[in-house]
């Protein structure tokens, strides 16, 4: 299983049941992943290719999604941020 978080605009669109998953056998990668999300979750995934996502995985920033996921990872979905 994964523990998936989604920060952010993307809680507000995310399921309940998106916070932790068995991870497909297609799903190799935070690239792959992140796919799958978006194929099963369509609002989730049109809100993520709205926008830059990015990827922490384990709490560590993943600046290359070709990074390996695997059972018991913690990825973490974050839009951008915005202040004032």
């Amino acid at each position: 299983m994964v523990r998936l978080l989604f920060l952010g605009k993307f809680g507000d669109v995310a399921p309940a049941a998106m916070a932790e998953v068995a991870l497909p056998g297609d799903v190799h990668t935070l690239a792959d992943l992140k796919e799958w999300v978006a194929r099963q979750q369509p609002l989730l995934g049109a809100a993520m290719n709205a926008t830059r996502t990015r990827l922490i995985l384990n709490q560590c920033v993943a600046h290359d999604l070709s990074r390996p996921v695997a059972d018991g990872d913690e990825v973490a979905f974050l839009p951008p941020m915005s202040g004032g």
